[in-house]
């Protein structure tokens, strides 16, 4: 398990874990049109934004905002109470960071595990000893059936 087994290019190591599946022509159309709805309706709402905040006036979203009676100047308020809410949580989540820093900052409770070894398995009594010593031996490891025992609980 130590050393790195050899690299062969006929080998396609990651072709078992592929999953590969059927798919419906149908479902992945349908997928498509409503990613292509999302894209189209996103691209329409950046659009709308810019030509408010940059006053470009173009047909299209002045068409919205008479439907939705709504002038330049309401969507600028709009747009600038959500970014100074956005600066204003920025700000208190990054107060509330430094807090944390400062005052738990210092302390050393965590204790990370050390190496597992050979013994702390074997107490685990879930795999046999020469079983592992086959799975720590081989280079490429082929499992046909589990080698962890189940547990009975």
């Amino acid at each position: 398990m130590d050393k790195s087994r050899q690299r062969t290019k006929n080998y396609k190591l990651n072709e078992s874990f592929i999953i590969k599946s059927k798919k419906s022509w149908g479902r992945e159309g349908i997928v498509i049109l409503f990613t292509l709805i999302v894209w189209v309706y996103c691209i329409t709402v950046i659009y709308f934004f810019i030509d408010v905040i940059f006053s470009i006036n173009n047909e299209y979203p002045r068409l919205f905002k008479v439907s939705f009676k709504m002038t330049n100047s309401d969507i600028q308020v709009f747009f600038k109470i959500a970014v100074a809410l956005l600066v204003i949580i920025y700000m208190m989540l990054s107060v509330w960071i430094f807090y944390n820093k400062k005052r738990f900052g210092s302390l050393t409770r965590r204790k990370y595990p050390g190496v597992t070894t050979k013994e702390d398995l074997m107490n685990l009594d879930m795999i046999d000893e020469d079983i592992y010593e086959i799975l720590q031996r081989e280079k490429v490891i082929v499992l046909e059936m589990n080698p962890i025992k189940d547990r009975e609980d």
